[in-house]
């Protein structure tokens, strides 16, 4: 009964005219208290004293440099709340209403905040090692200064959000639970404001010469950007497409390697089921298996040490051209991801 009292909210604020929900422990809500100081007293006296406030209505409250640790906060709304410095050390605030919450300067270490709604809330210089935000939305929330050191942001909404001189963001804070798949990410429901996202995460991660953490963001940014493309029936999806099947955009050197043996694989058995290599010089000689590899090979590389040869049928050697401008495509842009990479931006 206690708890359905603190968390009612069928009633209106007991000023008259006023249609605003009354507060946890109130009749009123934040703007008609008469005595504000000695309810924001009161309030911390409960928390600390363990009640539970799990859903409570505590829109536009001020509690600073308060000291409210292992608070029960589940579900609960602090909507425009003024909590900035407050030491919040191990507590829950999983899917809270924290829309334009001030908790600038405060200390969230270890606290559970999955799944709240932090769209536009001042978190400058706040401290949130260990803390869990998976799910929660951060559209346009101010991170300046935040320490997040070993913060979970697993599928976090983060459009717009400012990260500037923000602390301890790396990959890693995106990663989910899996241990078996790379499934670090922010929330992509939307392909737009999360492609954005990660333009910004990236150039965060350049601007602190976090070089392979900007390829991951980078990589990202383009898959969003496809995605895009698609929903719009664009035609450059297709060669968006490709260049992430060929390389990741550049951001993945080990797919340009195996294009490479996919292609060469692919010519030895065309050439292998037309016969459309000879010995040079030895019509007669028996081509095996291993030769129509080893001339794709050559060919792909652009070495050509002449020993084999296409028959002379046009289309044999064009094919030949063709499987040595893919090598010499490959190989370029082989390079150039290894510079990109690996270098500086």
């Amino acid at each position: 009964m206690e708890h359905e009292k603190l968390t009612a909210k069928k009633k209106t604020c007991a000023f008259k005219g006023c249609r605003e929900h009354p507060l946890a422990m109130s009749e009123y809500c934040w703007d008609h208290l008469t005595d504000k100081a000695s309810y924001s007293e009161e309030l911390i006296n409960a928390i600390n004293s363990g009640t539970d406030l799990a859903g409570a209505n505590l829109t536009k409250v001020v509690i600073k440099k308060a000291r409210l640790e292992k608070a029960n906060l589940k579900r609960a709304c602090l909507s425009q709340a003024d909590l900035s410095g407050t030491h919040f050390f191990d507590s829950t605030l999983d899917h809270a209403d924290l829309i334009g919450v001030n908790l600038s300067g405060c200390d969230l270490s270890h606290c559970s905040i999955k799944g709240a709604d932090l769209t536009k809330a001042c978190l400058a210089s706040a401290r949130l090692w260990n803390a869990t935000l998976a799910g929660s939305n951060l559209t346009e929330a101010d991170l300046s200064g935040a320490d997040l050191w070993n913060t979970n942001l697993f599928n976090t909404k983060l459009w717009h959000a400012a990260f500037g001189g923000a602390k301890s963001i790396t990959r890693l804070s995106f990663s989910g639970s899996s241990k078996l798949f790379d499934d670090k990410r922010i929330d992509e429901a939307g392909a737009l404001s999360a492609e954005e996202s990660y333009r910004d995460l990236k150039q965060y991660f350049i601007s602190n010469g976090m070089y392979n953490d900007a390829s991951w963001a980078s990589f990202k940014e383009k898959t969003m950007e496809r995605l895009v493309l698609k929903k719009k029936g664009d035609w450059n999806y297709l060669p968006s497409l490709f260049m992430n099947i060929l390389c990741g955009y550049g951001e993945k050197p080990y797919r340009i390697i195996l294009t490479a043996f996919s292609t060469i694989l692919l010519f030895a058995f065309l050439y292998f089921s037309l016969g459309a290599v000879e010995r040079s010089g030895q019509a007669a000689y028996t081509m095996q298996w291993f030769d129509y590899i080893y001339y794709s090979t050559i060919t792909f590389t652009t070495v050509g040490y002449g020993d084999f040869v296409p028959k002379a049928f046009a289309p044999f050697r064009i094919m030949a051209a063709a499987e040595a401008f893919c090598g010499v495509f490959v190989t370029g842009l082989f390079i150039f991801t290894l510079a990109r990479k690996y270098s500086a931006r």
